[in-house]
């Protein structure tokens, strides 16, 4: 059976020479059957024929909910993990209806173009493409073709960003397809997120926008990851009301989940083996057994150097036949390229594939039967569809590799957090100044007018006016674009402001792109090694005045973090809670920062190779932050108990960062933190702020502020139960840090957040602590 057939690989891998206890836990995933519903209605005779040929008797459950929600005229949000058959959830509903109707027409919108691609395939299974003509149209599409696909195609699938600059400023050529479009899907809502979140959110209003002015109100059919807030999520990124679906009814098959922890080198330091050189050992043995594996890592050098490593092992390993059985997978790949591994890997040709979240995403790659995680994916939606592309027809094995993250620390010693409900996404309609691009853009399209507050929110009338008082767009009840170029290109939806640095190739003379100026000085500045459609590049040089950054080609095994200066000022308090021994806030917050320098960190290990100090320019913005304060008794008893009041703060700053990803859908890098002592200037007490890392905010920190009482306790936890002795990079240091992680005192951080949480406590005699386990009653 299956079954004993993954026992005995991993008692195989526990009596091997070199296992150190790696596994520390495992979590068995039952079956599950399916439930099948029919119809209240049935479906056109010609699509009924169609799933004949597909194979497809019954209906699962959910689809069955889905279809005849959409086919009675409502909104549709389906909430199911990958592999669960969200396809036919908005491909039933918008066929039947176009079949019925021979002028309907519908848009799909998917977050890449490679899945846009693979469904344009599957809509094709159907057979039904002569009567229902369907097309991809994104960038890549000809020009001499877009006007064919505008007047013939009754579905064009797309993306949001080809919605955005191509489809809605030029809304008359498409004037038909909005007369009748009946149905939107977007799929994989659950990727748009902060920024991307933002804009796509108000990209939608204005599709809404200019469906209303041709008389049209398309159903939204969206499909996504299972999400911690369904309802504010849609609200936010559709605004419309929706039926929610979120029951799987498929068939899952069983999986076995290991939690591997790569060994300590050093318990003290904390210091342990590398997760890359685990995942390489692991991928190298599934592969020598005939296992279909897929590895995912966390970026393309990552991929690239894996896949390097599993060669250079199986050729060590005299397993040269398997070396080109395995390749990997990333953005940046030609199209025709990732086609091709597509392909291979659905017909069974390679063995393993090194993929990156570009193979997360929906695409259907055929039966593979084990998935090596390599690191934390950051949210449980990602780690579950990950782990669904392992064993989706019989039992699966999942091995999620370790990091040395506080993360990844905290999940392997509590792999049930996995089974809990999925983490909230953090989108903000709040930002000014992607609120104002979008209603330039809107202005452009179609004039505004009072009637928009309903798209644009309670920021449309200051916005209005600042946008008349700058001669942008006219006053009066009809408000016109005043500009002679349109908007639409000085508008990256994945950026926010819109002073940008060209982004120039020196070997060759070529542009590489734009980036912002704040991003500049934190992913660009010199000696930066800076990531482009999977090529690794070094910056030489920023020219200022120009607004150039200067890059070449490199290989290098290390990746850099920025070293900033930090300062802020509270603007405005939103909202206030009291914790035991303070009190937390959540409010507008103006940031200095200074890029001062920066360090080279080992790829997989996080390891400080190097620092080297920089002279750049302060940045200064405003943008949303939570801070909590300390009340002047627990100062007192810190201080009674010897423990170091900055260090406790700034201790209990980093791991607050690093664990954010338990509470909601974030990554390190989207918040930044500075710590106070013996007080801030604003708040007079000593203050530890957390954060949105962009100009006016993006929705990170009001989403933790909602969730801040279960965030300090699983800190509390990972800093308690770290091995290490005074800290290290699994607990409270941080390798982004400006001030070398010093002063920062473990301990005091246990102290600190124990007291402001109100859990029993005792300080041993080394100044440890240990917490009062029955009356602790920790949300784990």
């Amino acid at each position: 059976m299956v079954e004993s057939r993954w026992s005995k690989l991993l008692e195989r891998l526990k009596n091997s020479s070199d296992y150190r206890n790696q596994i520390v836990a495992t979590l068995s995933v039952s079956a599950r059957e399916p439930v099948f519903a029919d119809l209240k209605e049935p479906l056109h005779p010609k699509l009924q024929e169609a799933l004949k040929r597909m194979g497809i008797e019954r209906l699962y459950k959910h689809q069955a909910q889905a279809c005849d929600a959409a086919r009675r005229g409502e909104n549709v949000a389906v909430f199911t993990p990958t592999a669960s058959g969200k396809t036919l959830c908005y491909n039933l509903p918008v066929l039947d209806t176009l079949l019925k109707d021979p002028k309907a027409c519908a848009f799909y919108l998917f977050p890449t173009k490679a899945l846009a691609q693979d469904q344009l395939r599957k809509l094709q299974e159907f057979g039904l493409i002569k009567e229902l003509l369907a097309s991809t149209y994104d960038g890549d599409t000809p020009m001499d073709t877009r006007r064919l696909i505008r007047e013939r195609c009754r579905i064009v699938l797309t993306n949001p960003n080809m919605l955005h600059v191509g489809i809605l400023p030029n809304h008359a050529v498409w004037a038909h397809f909005f007369r009748n479009l009946r149905f939107v899907v977007v799929d994989e809502l659950h990727t748009y997120r902060g920024i991307f979140g933002i804009h796509f959110a108000y990209v939608i209003r204005r599709l809404r926008r200019i469906c209303k002015l041709y008389g049209s109100e398309p159903i939204f059919i969206c499909t996504s990851a299972t999400l911690g807030n369904p309802e504010e999520a849609l609200s936010n990124l559709i605004g419309l009301p929706f039926r929610i679906v979120s029951g799987d009814a498929s068939p899952v098959p069983a999986k076995t989940v290991v939690f591997w922890n790569p060994p300590f080198l050093d318990l003290e330091a904390g210091i342990r083996a590398r997760s890359s050189t685990e995942a390489v050992k692991l991928t190298v043995k599934l592969l020598s057994e005939q296992t279909r594996t897929i590895v995912f890592t966390k970026s393309r050098m990552g991929a690239e150097l894996l896949l390097r490593y599993v060669r250079d092992q199986l050729a060590h390993e005299w397993l040269d036949s398997l070396r080109n059985k395995v390749m990997s997978y990333r953005a940046g790949y030609l199209p025709e390229e990732r086609r091709e591994i597509e392909r291979k890997l659905f017909e069974g040709e390679l063995l393993g594939v090194i993929a990156t979240s570009a193979l997360e995403l929906g695409i259907d790659v055929g039966e593979l039967e084990a998935a090596v995680l390599v690191g934390y994916p950051g949210t449980i939606a990602s780690t579950w569809q990950r782990a669904g592309r392992a064993g989706r027809q019989k039992e699966g094995l999942v091995i999620l590799v370790a990091t040395s993250n506080p993360v990844d620390q905290h999940i392997v010693h509590h792999p049930e957090f996995l089974l809990r409900n999925a983490e909230p996404i953090a989108v903000s309609l709040r930002n000014p100044y992607i609120t104002a691009m979008h209603l330039m853009c809107a202005a452009y399209e179609l004039p505004l007018s009072d009637c928009d507050r309903e798209f644009f929110g309670e920021l449309f009338e200051p916005l209005i006016e600042r946008l008349e008082a700058q001669g942008i767009v006219s006053e009066g009840d009809r408000k016109f674009w005043l500009m002679r170029n349109r908007p639409h290109d000085d508008v990256n939806i994945r950026s926010v402001t819109s002073e940008e640095f060209q982004i120039l190739n020196r070997s060759n003379g070529s542009s590489l792109g734009t980036a912002e100026r704040w991003r500049v000085f934190r992913s660009l500045y010199p000696g930066a090694i800076y990531l482009h459609m999977g090529e690794t590049y070094f910056a030489e040089a920023i020219d200022l005045t120009k607004k150039v950054v200067y890059v070449h080609p490199t290989v290098t095994d290390y990746y850099t973090v920025p070293v900033e200066q930090k300062e802020n000022e509270v603007l405005s308090v939103w909202k206030q809670k009291p914790l035991k021994f303070g009190k937390a806030y959540l409010g507008e917050l103006k940031v200095r920062e200074q890029v001062i320098g920066f360090k080279r960190l080992r790829l997989f290990t996080d390891e400080v190779l190097s620092a080297e100090v920089l002279d750049l320019p302060p940045e200064e913005y405003e943008t949303v932050g939570l801070w909590f304060c300390v009340d002047d008794d627990l100062v007192a008893e810190l201080e009674e108990h010897e423990f170091h009041l900055m260090g406790s703060l700034h201790a209990s700053e980093h791991a607050s960062i690093a664990l954010l990803p338990l509470v909601i859908s974030a990554d390190p890098d989207d918040v930044a933190g500075i710590s106070y002592s013996p007080w801030h200037p604003d708040t007079l007490q000593p203050t530890v702020f957390i954060y949105d890392g962009f100009p006016g905010g993006a929705g990170f920190s009001e989403a933790a502020f909602e969730r801040l009482e279960e965030l300090l306790e699983r800190t509390l936890v990972t800093i308690v139960n770290c091995p290490c002795k005074a800290g290290c990079p699994s607990c409270v240091q941080s390798p982004r840090c400006g001030s070398e992680n010093r002063p920062l005192d473990k301990w005091g951080a246990a102290f600190l957040l124990a007291k402001l949480l109100g859990k029993q406590l005792m300080v041993t005699n080394e100044r440890k602590i240990n917490l009062v386990q029955e009356k602790q009653k920790l949300r784990i």
